[in-house]
Protein backbone atom coordinates (compact mmCIF):
# COMPACT_ATOMS: atom_id res chain seq x y z
CA UNK A 1 0.00 0.00 0.00
CA UNK A 2 1.19 3.49 -0.79
CA UNK A 3 1.82 5.93 2.02
CA UNK A 4 -1.45 7.04 3.61
CA UNK A 5 -1.17 10.66 4.70
CA UNK A 6 -2.60 14.15 4.47
CA UNK A 7 -1.18 15.74 1.32
CA UNK A 8 -2.57 19.28 1.45
CA UNK A 9 -5.05 21.21 3.61
CA UNK A 10 -8.54 21.87 2.28
CA UNK A 11 -8.30 25.57 3.02
CA UNK A 12 -9.88 26.63 -0.27
CA UNK A 13 -12.94 24.49 0.41
CA UNK A 14 -13.54 25.78 3.93
CA UNK A 15 -12.93 29.41 2.94
CA UNK A 16 -15.65 29.21 0.29
CA UNK A 17 -18.24 28.38 2.94
CA UNK A 18 -19.56 31.59 4.57
CA UNK A 19 -18.97 31.97 8.27
CA UNK A 20 -22.53 33.24 8.84
CA UNK A 21 -25.86 33.57 7.06
CA UNK A 22 -28.71 35.99 7.64
CA UNK A 23 -32.18 34.71 8.43
CA UNK A 24 -34.54 37.61 8.90
CA UNK A 25 -32.90 40.10 11.22
CA UNK A 26 -30.51 37.63 12.84
CA UNK A 27 -27.18 36.20 11.72
CA UNK A 28 -26.41 32.54 12.33
CA UNK A 29 -22.93 31.04 12.44
CA UNK A 30 -22.41 28.33 9.83
CA UNK A 31 -20.96 25.03 11.05
CA UNK A 32 -20.26 21.93 8.97
CA UNK A 33 -22.09 18.94 10.43
CA UNK A 34 -21.73 16.11 7.87
CA UNK A 35 -19.75 15.30 4.71
CA UNK A 36 -19.70 12.93 1.77
CA UNK A 37 -17.63 12.73 -1.42
CA UNK A 38 -17.34 11.19 -4.85
CA UNK A 39 -14.61 11.58 -7.44
CA UNK A 40 -15.94 14.87 -8.84
CA UNK A 41 -17.79 16.55 -5.95
CA UNK A 42 -17.92 16.99 -2.18
CA UNK A 43 -21.18 17.59 -0.30
CA UNK A 44 -21.12 19.34 3.07
CA UNK A 45 -24.19 19.61 5.28
CA UNK A 46 -24.49 22.50 7.73
CA UNK A 47 -26.42 23.52 10.81
CA UNK A 48 -28.48 26.11 8.89
CA UNK A 49 -30.25 23.73 6.51
CA UNK A 50 -27.90 24.28 3.54
CA UNK A 51 -25.91 21.72 1.57
CA UNK A 52 -22.78 23.11 -0.07
CA UNK A 53 -22.07 21.33 -3.37
CA UNK A 54 -18.33 21.71 -4.13
CA UNK A 55 -16.86 21.03 -7.55
CA UNK A 56 -13.42 19.54 -6.92
CA UNK A 57 -12.13 20.30 -10.40
CA UNK A 58 -13.21 23.90 -10.93
CA UNK A 59 -13.40 24.94 -7.27
CA UNK A 60 -16.94 26.31 -7.68
CA UNK A 61 -19.40 25.88 -4.85
CA UNK A 62 -23.19 25.94 -4.94
CA UNK A 63 -25.84 26.17 -2.24
CA UNK A 64 -28.62 23.61 -2.08
CA UNK A 65 -31.44 24.86 0.14
CA UNK A 66 -33.53 22.22 1.89
CA UNK A 67 -37.24 22.47 2.64
CA UNK A 68 -36.60 22.11 6.37
CA UNK A 69 -35.71 25.78 6.82
CA UNK A 70 -32.80 26.33 9.15
CA UNK A 71 -32.91 22.85 10.72
CA UNK A 72 -29.52 21.24 11.33
CA UNK A 73 -28.51 18.60 8.80
CA UNK A 74 -27.28 15.37 10.36
CA UNK A 75 -26.42 13.17 7.36
CA UNK A 76 -25.68 13.62 3.65
CA UNK A 77 -25.06 10.96 0.98
CA UNK A 78 -24.22 11.12 -2.75
CA UNK A 79 -25.09 8.63 -5.49
CA UNK A 80 -23.43 9.03 -8.88
CA UNK A 81 -25.65 7.52 -11.58
CA UNK A 82 -26.99 9.10 -14.78
CA UNK A 83 -27.28 12.20 -12.62
CA UNK A 84 -26.00 13.07 -9.16
CA UNK A 85 -28.46 12.23 -6.38
CA UNK A 86 -27.83 13.97 -3.06
CA UNK A 87 -29.85 13.05 0.04
CA UNK A 88 -29.75 15.17 3.19
CA UNK A 89 -31.45 14.26 6.46
CA UNK A 90 -32.11 16.83 9.18
CA UNK A 91 -32.59 16.71 12.92
CA UNK A 92 -36.34 17.32 12.60
CA UNK A 93 -36.78 14.08 10.61
CA UNK A 94 -37.20 15.41 7.06
CA UNK A 95 -35.23 14.02 4.13
CA UNK A 96 -34.47 16.23 1.11
CA UNK A 97 -33.37 14.64 -2.16
CA UNK A 98 -31.65 16.71 -4.85
CA UNK A 99 -31.43 15.56 -8.44
CA UNK A 100 -28.42 17.36 -9.96
CA UNK A 101 -27.83 16.92 -13.72
CA UNK A 102 -24.35 16.03 -14.85
CA UNK A 103 -22.45 18.24 -17.29
CA UNK A 104 -22.75 16.79 -20.80
CA UNK A 105 -19.50 15.75 -22.47
CA UNK A 106 -18.05 18.28 -24.95
CA UNK A 107 -18.72 16.08 -27.98
CA UNK A 108 -22.52 16.22 -27.68
CA UNK A 109 -24.62 18.41 -29.94
CA UNK A 110 -25.14 22.07 -29.10
CA UNK A 111 -28.90 21.67 -28.57
CA UNK A 112 -28.37 19.43 -25.54
CA UNK A 113 -25.86 21.87 -24.07
CA UNK A 114 -28.38 24.73 -24.33
CA UNK A 115 -31.17 22.74 -22.65
CA UNK A 116 -29.69 22.85 -19.16
CA UNK A 117 -31.95 21.15 -16.63
CA UNK A 118 -32.49 22.79 -13.24
CA UNK A 119 -31.81 21.06 -9.95
CA UNK A 120 -34.92 19.25 -8.74
CA UNK A 121 -35.80 18.51 -5.13
CA UNK A 122 -37.94 15.83 -3.50
CA UNK A 123 -38.98 16.07 0.15
CA UNK A 124 -39.93 13.21 2.47
CA UNK A 125 -42.03 14.37 5.42
CA UNK A 126 -44.00 12.81 8.24
CA UNK A 127 -42.35 9.39 8.42
CA UNK A 128 -39.34 10.07 10.63
CA UNK A 129 -40.20 11.29 14.12
CA UNK A 130 -36.56 11.56 15.22
CA UNK A 131 -33.30 12.84 13.79
CA UNK A 132 -32.18 11.13 10.58
CA UNK A 133 -28.79 9.56 11.34
CA UNK A 134 -28.09 7.24 8.38
CA UNK A 135 -28.77 7.20 4.63
CA UNK A 136 -27.88 4.65 1.96
CA UNK A 137 -28.51 4.76 -1.81
CA UNK A 138 -29.04 1.92 -4.24
CA UNK A 139 -26.58 1.78 -7.14
CA UNK A 140 -29.06 3.09 -9.69
CA UNK A 141 -30.19 5.94 -7.44
CA UNK A 142 -33.86 4.91 -7.55
CA UNK A 143 -34.07 3.74 -3.92
CA UNK A 144 -33.07 5.54 -0.75
CA UNK A 145 -33.09 3.98 2.72
CA UNK A 146 -33.11 6.33 5.70
CA UNK A 147 -32.79 5.46 9.39
CA UNK A 148 -33.43 7.68 12.39
CA UNK A 149 -32.53 7.82 16.06
CA UNK A 150 -35.82 6.16 17.01
CA UNK A 151 -35.05 2.98 15.05
CA UNK A 152 -37.37 3.52 12.07
CA UNK A 153 -36.08 2.63 8.58
CA UNK A 154 -37.91 4.25 5.65
CA UNK A 155 -37.69 3.24 2.00
CA UNK A 156 -38.14 6.00 -0.60
CA UNK A 157 -38.64 4.96 -4.23
CA UNK A 158 -38.14 7.67 -6.84
CA UNK A 159 -39.90 7.65 -10.20
CA UNK A 160 -37.86 9.77 -12.55
CA UNK A 161 -40.32 9.49 -15.43
CA UNK A 162 -43.36 10.52 -13.39
CA UNK A 163 -41.44 12.94 -11.12
CA UNK A 164 -42.83 11.31 -7.99
CA UNK A 165 -41.47 9.60 -4.91
CA UNK A 166 -43.19 7.09 -2.62
CA UNK A 167 -42.00 6.51 0.95
CA UNK A 168 -42.98 3.95 3.56
CA UNK A 169 -41.60 2.52 6.77
CA UNK A 170 -40.31 -1.03 6.32
CA UNK A 171 -38.92 -1.95 9.77
CA UNK A 172 -38.56 -0.38 13.21
CA UNK A 173 -35.75 -1.54 15.49
CA UNK A 174 -36.76 0.70 18.44
CA UNK A 175 -33.11 1.65 18.92
CA UNK A 176 -30.94 4.22 17.18
CA UNK A 177 -29.77 3.23 13.70
CA UNK A 178 -25.96 3.38 13.61
CA UNK A 179 -25.07 2.19 10.09
CA UNK A 180 -26.74 0.69 7.03
CA UNK A 181 -25.46 -0.96 3.86
CA UNK A 182 -27.08 -2.38 0.74
CA UNK A 183 -25.99 -5.28 -1.46
CA UNK A 184 -28.03 -7.08 -4.12
CA UNK A 185 -31.35 -5.96 -2.69
CA UNK A 186 -30.53 -6.98 0.90
CA UNK A 187 -30.39 -4.23 3.48
CA UNK A 188 -27.98 -4.53 6.40
CA UNK A 189 -29.11 -2.52 9.42
CA UNK A 190 -26.94 -2.10 12.50
CA UNK A 191 -28.59 -0.43 15.47
CA UNK A 192 -27.24 0.19 18.94
CA UNK A 193 -28.94 -3.07 20.04
CA UNK A 194 -28.31 -5.58 17.23
CA UNK A 195 -27.50 -6.12 13.54
CA UNK A 196 -30.14 -7.51 11.17
CA UNK A 197 -30.45 -8.40 7.47
CA UNK A 198 -33.64 -7.25 5.77
CA UNK A 199 -34.71 -9.07 2.60
CA UNK A 200 -37.85 -8.35 0.54
CA UNK A 201 -40.34 -11.16 0.25
CA UNK A 202 -41.07 -11.47 -3.46
CA UNK A 203 -44.04 -13.83 -2.98
CA UNK A 204 -45.99 -11.31 -0.98
CA UNK A 205 -45.43 -8.51 -3.46
CA UNK A 206 -48.23 -9.45 -5.88
CA UNK A 207 -50.82 -9.86 -3.11
CA UNK A 208 -50.04 -6.68 -1.21
CA UNK A 209 -49.11 -4.48 -4.16
CA UNK A 210 -45.95 -2.46 -4.70
CA UNK A 211 -46.58 -0.30 -1.66
CA UNK A 212 -47.16 -3.21 0.72
CA UNK A 213 -44.11 -5.34 0.09
CA UNK A 214 -43.05 -7.14 3.25
CA UNK A 215 -39.48 -7.53 4.48
CA UNK A 216 -38.04 -10.57 6.22
CA UNK A 217 -35.65 -9.84 9.10
CA UNK A 218 -32.79 -12.13 10.17
CA UNK A 219 -30.42 -11.34 13.02
CA UNK A 220 -26.66 -11.57 12.55
CA UNK A 221 -25.42 -14.01 15.18
CA UNK A 222 -27.45 -15.81 17.81
CA UNK A 223 -25.96 -14.02 20.82
CA UNK A 224 -27.36 -10.64 21.77
CA UNK A 225 -25.10 -7.75 22.63
CA UNK A 226 -24.33 -7.26 26.29
CA UNK A 227 -24.48 -3.47 26.03
CA UNK A 228 -25.89 -0.72 23.81
CA UNK A 229 -23.10 0.71 21.67
CA UNK A 230 -22.63 2.34 18.25
CA UNK A 231 -21.41 -0.79 16.49
CA UNK A 232 -21.32 -0.77 12.69
CA UNK A 233 -21.72 -3.39 9.98
CA UNK A 234 -21.05 -3.47 6.21
CA UNK A 235 -20.88 -5.83 3.26
CA UNK A 236 -17.25 -6.48 2.24
CA UNK A 237 -15.17 -8.95 0.26
CA UNK A 238 -13.02 -11.00 2.65
CA UNK A 239 -11.02 -14.06 1.58
CA UNK A 240 -12.40 -13.78 -1.94
CA UNK A 241 -16.11 -13.86 -1.11
CA UNK A 242 -18.80 -11.39 -0.09
CA UNK A 243 -19.43 -11.43 3.66
CA UNK A 244 -20.95 -9.34 6.41
CA UNK A 245 -18.43 -7.65 8.70
CA UNK A 246 -19.93 -6.59 12.03
CA UNK A 247 -18.17 -5.04 15.03
CA UNK A 248 -18.44 -6.45 18.51
CA UNK A 249 -17.04 -5.45 21.88
CA UNK A 250 -13.40 -5.99 22.75
CA UNK A 251 -11.91 -5.23 19.29
CA UNK A 252 -13.73 -8.16 17.73
CA UNK A 253 -15.20 -8.47 14.25
CA UNK A 254 -17.76 -11.02 13.10
CA UNK A 255 -17.72 -12.48 9.58
CA UNK A 256 -21.17 -13.77 8.61
CA UNK A 257 -22.97 -14.91 5.47
CA UNK A 258 -26.11 -13.43 3.93
CA UNK A 259 -28.27 -15.51 6.25
CA UNK A 260 -26.71 -14.06 9.40
CA UNK A 261 -24.71 -17.18 10.33
CA UNK A 262 -21.37 -16.21 11.89
CA UNK A 263 -18.51 -18.11 10.27
CA UNK A 264 -15.49 -16.54 11.97
CA UNK A 265 -14.53 -14.12 14.73
CA UNK A 266 -11.52 -11.85 14.20
CA UNK A 267 -9.88 -10.65 17.42
CA UNK A 268 -7.67 -7.53 17.20
CA UNK A 269 -7.21 -7.03 20.94
CA UNK A 270 -3.52 -7.98 21.08
CA UNK A 271 -2.77 -6.27 17.76
CA UNK A 272 -4.16 -2.97 19.03
CA UNK A 273 -1.67 -2.97 21.89
CA UNK A 274 1.32 -3.33 19.54
CA UNK A 275 2.77 -0.17 17.99
CA UNK A 276 1.60 0.59 14.46
CA UNK A 277 2.31 3.27 11.86
CA UNK A 278 0.75 6.66 12.58
CA UNK A 279 -0.92 8.36 9.63
CA UNK A 280 0.84 11.63 8.88
CA UNK A 281 -1.00 14.91 9.42
CA UNK A 282 0.06 18.44 8.51
CA UNK A 283 -1.32 19.89 11.73
CA UNK A 284 -1.60 17.10 14.31
CA UNK A 285 -2.88 17.58 17.83
CA UNK A 286 -0.32 17.65 20.60
CA UNK A 287 -2.43 15.40 22.78
CA UNK A 288 -3.01 11.97 21.21
CA UNK A 289 -6.40 10.36 21.77
CA UNK A 290 -6.55 7.33 23.99
CA UNK A 291 -7.11 4.09 22.12
CA UNK A 292 -10.77 3.07 22.59
CA UNK A 293 -11.89 -0.34 23.78
CA UNK A 294 -14.09 -1.24 20.78
CA UNK A 295 -14.43 -0.57 17.08
CA UNK A 296 -17.30 1.56 15.84
CA UNK A 297 -18.50 2.18 12.29
CA UNK A 298 -16.83 0.37 9.39
CA UNK A 299 -15.94 1.67 5.93
CA UNK A 300 -14.45 -0.45 3.10
CA UNK A 301 -11.19 1.10 1.87
CA UNK A 302 -9.17 0.26 -1.26
CA UNK A 303 -11.14 -2.91 -1.84
CA UNK A 304 -9.42 -5.22 0.67
CA UNK A 305 -8.97 -3.05 3.75
CA UNK A 306 -11.32 -1.66 6.34
CA UNK A 307 -11.47 1.69 8.13
CA UNK A 308 -12.97 1.83 11.61
CA UNK A 309 -13.76 4.92 13.68
CA UNK A 310 -14.32 5.00 17.43
CA UNK A 311 -14.02 7.70 20.10
CA UNK A 312 -12.08 10.17 17.98
CA UNK A 313 -9.55 7.64 16.62
CA UNK A 314 -9.29 6.05 13.17
CA UNK A 315 -7.77 2.68 12.29
CA UNK A 316 -6.99 1.00 8.96
CA UNK A 317 -7.32 -2.77 9.23
CA UNK A 318 -6.29 -5.62 6.97
CA UNK A 319 -8.72 -8.44 7.68
CA UNK A 320 -7.01 -11.05 5.49
CA UNK A 321 -3.53 -10.58 7.01
CA UNK A 322 -4.90 -9.74 10.48
CA UNK A 323 -2.89 -6.55 10.80
CA UNK A 324 -3.44 -2.93 11.81
CA UNK A 325 -2.04 -1.06 8.80
CA UNK A 326 -2.26 2.44 10.28
CA UNK A 327 -3.82 4.52 13.03
CA UNK A 328 -4.79 8.14 13.43
CA UNK A 329 -4.93 9.30 17.05
CA UNK A 330 -3.87 12.94 16.72
CA UNK A 331 -7.10 14.48 15.52
CA UNK A 332 -9.05 16.91 17.69
CA UNK A 333 -12.37 15.16 17.01
CA UNK A 334 -14.08 13.04 14.40
CA UNK A 335 -17.57 14.36 13.73
CA UNK A 336 -18.13 12.52 10.44
CA UNK A 337 -16.20 10.33 7.99
CA UNK A 338 -16.62 9.67 4.27
CA UNK A 339 -14.58 7.07 2.35
CA UNK A 340 -14.32 6.75 -1.42
CA UNK A 341 -11.85 4.35 -3.04
CA UNK A 342 -8.36 5.47 -1.87
CA UNK A 343 -9.24 8.66 0.03
CA UNK A 344 -10.79 9.45 3.40
CA UNK A 345 -12.55 12.71 4.26
CA UNK A 346 -12.73 13.52 7.97
CA UNK A 347 -14.79 16.29 9.53
CA UNK A 348 -12.55 17.29 12.42
CA UNK A 349 -14.52 20.28 13.70
CA UNK A 350 -17.19 22.71 12.60
CA UNK A 351 -14.72 24.53 10.31
CA UNK A 352 -12.04 21.91 9.65
CA UNK A 353 -12.06 19.16 7.02
CA UNK A 354 -9.09 16.80 6.61
CA UNK A 355 -8.45 14.69 3.51
CA UNK A 356 -6.28 11.57 3.84
CA UNK A 357 -5.29 9.48 0.87
CA UNK A 358 -2.63 7.32 -0.70
CA UNK A 359 -2.26 9.85 -3.55
CA UNK A 360 -2.64 13.63 -3.83
CA UNK A 361 -5.99 15.02 -4.88
CA UNK A 362 -5.79 14.64 -8.66
CA UNK A 363 -8.71 17.01 -9.27
CA UNK A 364 -6.79 19.89 -7.65
CA UNK A 365 -3.32 18.99 -8.93
CA UNK A 366 -1.37 21.83 -10.46
CA UNK A 367 0.53 21.54 -13.71
CA UNK A 368 3.78 21.21 -11.75
CA UNK A 369 2.38 18.35 -9.65
CA UNK A 370 1.23 16.52 -12.77
CA UNK A 371 4.79 16.78 -14.17
CA UNK A 372 6.50 16.07 -10.87
CA UNK A 373 8.41 13.13 -12.33
CA UNK A 374 10.57 15.60 -14.27
CA UNK A 375 12.04 16.89 -11.03
CA UNK A 376 12.14 13.77 -8.86
CA UNK A 377 13.17 11.21 -11.47
CA UNK A 378 15.97 8.90 -10.52
CA UNK A 379 17.69 9.66 -13.82
CA UNK A 380 17.91 13.38 -13.16
CA UNK A 381 21.39 14.50 -12.22
CA UNK A 382 22.74 17.63 -10.62
CA UNK A 383 24.34 19.79 -13.28
CA UNK A 384 27.08 22.04 -11.96
CA UNK A 385 26.71 25.67 -12.94
CA UNK A 386 29.54 27.57 -14.61
CA UNK A 387 29.94 29.81 -11.58
CA UNK A 388 30.61 26.77 -9.39
CA UNK A 389 33.48 25.34 -11.48
CA UNK A 390 36.82 25.03 -9.80
CA UNK A 391 39.54 27.52 -10.64
CA UNK A 392 41.30 26.71 -13.85
CA UNK A 393 45.05 26.68 -14.19
CA UNK A 394 46.67 29.60 -16.05
CA UNK A 395 47.61 27.30 -18.95
CA UNK A 396 43.98 26.19 -19.47
CA UNK A 397 42.85 29.80 -19.30
CA UNK A 398 45.35 30.82 -21.98
CA UNK A 399 44.25 28.00 -24.26
CA UNK A 400 40.51 28.72 -23.80
CA UNK A 401 40.95 32.44 -24.18
CA UNK A 402 42.92 31.97 -27.36
CA UNK A 403 40.58 29.52 -29.08
CA UNK A 404 38.08 30.66 -31.62
CA UNK A 405 34.39 29.81 -31.30
CA UNK A 406 34.44 27.50 -34.27
CA UNK A 407 37.77 25.79 -33.64
CA UNK A 408 38.09 22.23 -32.42
CA UNK A 409 40.67 22.05 -29.66
CA UNK A 410 42.21 18.93 -28.10
CA UNK A 411 40.23 19.60 -24.95
CA UNK A 412 37.00 19.17 -26.87
CA UNK A 413 38.19 15.88 -28.30
CA UNK A 414 38.99 14.67 -24.79
CA UNK A 415 35.45 15.41 -23.66
CA UNK A 416 33.98 13.57 -26.61
CA UNK A 417 36.17 10.53 -25.96
CA UNK A 418 35.25 10.45 -22.27
CA UNK A 419 31.55 10.80 -22.96
CA UNK A 420 31.38 8.41 -25.86
CA UNK A 421 30.00 5.55 -23.75
CA UNK A 422 27.16 7.57 -22.25
CA UNK A 423 25.41 8.73 -25.38
CA UNK A 424 22.09 7.22 -24.23
CA UNK A 425 22.25 9.00 -20.86
CA UNK A 426 23.03 12.30 -22.55
CA UNK A 427 20.06 11.86 -24.87
CA UNK A 428 17.74 11.22 -21.93
CA UNK A 429 19.10 14.27 -20.10
CA UNK A 430 18.57 16.45 -23.14
CA UNK A 431 15.04 15.12 -23.54
CA UNK A 432 14.30 15.83 -19.88
CA UNK A 433 15.64 19.38 -20.16
CA UNK A 434 13.53 20.00 -23.25
CA UNK A 435 10.41 18.81 -21.45
CA UNK A 436 11.21 21.13 -18.57
CA UNK A 437 11.58 24.05 -20.98
CA UNK A 438 8.20 23.25 -22.49
CA UNK A 439 6.70 23.10 -19.00
CA UNK A 440 8.18 26.49 -18.09
CA UNK A 441 6.81 27.99 -21.32
CA UNK A 442 3.37 26.63 -20.41
CA UNK A 443 3.58 28.15 -16.93
CA UNK A 444 4.57 31.52 -18.39
CA UNK A 445 1.53 31.50 -20.67
CA UNK A 446 -0.93 30.82 -17.82
CA UNK A 447 -3.18 33.71 -16.87
CA UNK A 448 -2.94 34.90 -13.29
CA UNK A 449 -5.91 35.34 -10.98
CA UNK A 450 -6.93 39.00 -10.97
CA UNK A 451 -8.28 38.67 -7.44
CA UNK A 452 -4.72 38.80 -6.07
CA UNK A 453 -4.27 42.38 -7.32
CA UNK A 454 -4.81 45.16 -4.80
CA UNK A 455 -7.61 47.55 -5.72
CA UNK A 456 -8.20 50.70 -3.71
CA UNK A 457 -11.71 51.90 -2.93
CA UNK A 458 -14.92 50.05 -2.38
CA UNK A 459 -15.98 47.61 -5.02
CA UNK A 460 -19.36 48.14 -6.59
CA UNK A 461 -21.65 45.19 -6.26
CA UNK A 462 -23.71 44.27 -9.24
CA UNK A 463 -27.35 43.85 -8.37
CA UNK A 464 -28.51 40.66 -9.92
CA UNK A 465 -31.92 39.11 -9.75
CA UNK A 466 -32.04 36.26 -7.32
CA UNK A 467 -32.56 32.99 -9.18
CA UNK A 468 -33.32 29.84 -7.27
CA UNK A 469 -31.87 26.97 -9.32
CA UNK A 470 -33.73 24.36 -7.27
CA UNK A 471 -37.13 23.29 -8.55
CA UNK A 472 -39.54 21.72 -6.10
CA UNK A 473 -41.25 18.78 -7.77
CA UNK A 474 -44.68 19.91 -9.02
CA UNK A 475 -43.71 23.56 -9.39
CA UNK A 476 -42.13 25.64 -12.14
CA UNK A 477 -40.04 28.69 -11.22
CA UNK A 478 -40.73 32.02 -12.86
CA UNK A 479 -37.35 32.07 -14.55
CA UNK A 480 -38.24 29.14 -16.84
CA UNK A 481 -41.93 29.86 -17.48
CA UNK A 482 -42.82 30.06 -21.19
CA UNK A 483 -43.12 33.49 -22.75
CA UNK A 484 -46.52 35.09 -23.18
CA UNK A 485 -47.82 34.20 -19.72
CA UNK A 486 -49.60 31.08 -20.92
CA UNK A 487 -50.04 28.47 -18.21
CA UNK A 488 -47.91 25.37 -18.60
CA UNK A 489 -48.67 21.91 -17.35
CA UNK A 490 -46.64 21.05 -14.23
CA UNK A 491 -44.79 17.82 -13.89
Amino acid sequence: MNTLREWSPLVDLVNRIPSSVQRGLLFHDVSITCVDLVEEFIALGTNVGLVFWYDRKSGAIERLATDSGSQELTCVRIASTVEFMVAAGCRAGQVNIFQIPKTPPPDVCAELLLKAKPIERYTVRGLHRAAVCELVWSKNGMRLFSGDAGGAVVLTEIGYATKTCQSREIINERYEIVQMDLHRGKLLVSSSFRTVICSPEEQEQEEDGPGGQRWRVAQVGKKDRKMLAPFGAVFATVHGRQQIVSTRSGFRLWLADDGGNVAQTLIFKELMRAPCAEIGLLNPSRNPIRIPTTFGKLYPFEGKRMVSVANGALFVLDLERMAVVGSLTRLRHILDVAVDRNEILILESARSVVRIGTLPDSSQSTIVLKNLELFVSAESQIVQADECCEEETPAEMVVRNGESPGSSMPGDERVELDGGGTGGDDARLIEGHMRKLELFDTLNELKYDESILFKSGRSRRRHRSKVNPIVEIGQIPKEIEPDGGEPSSGS
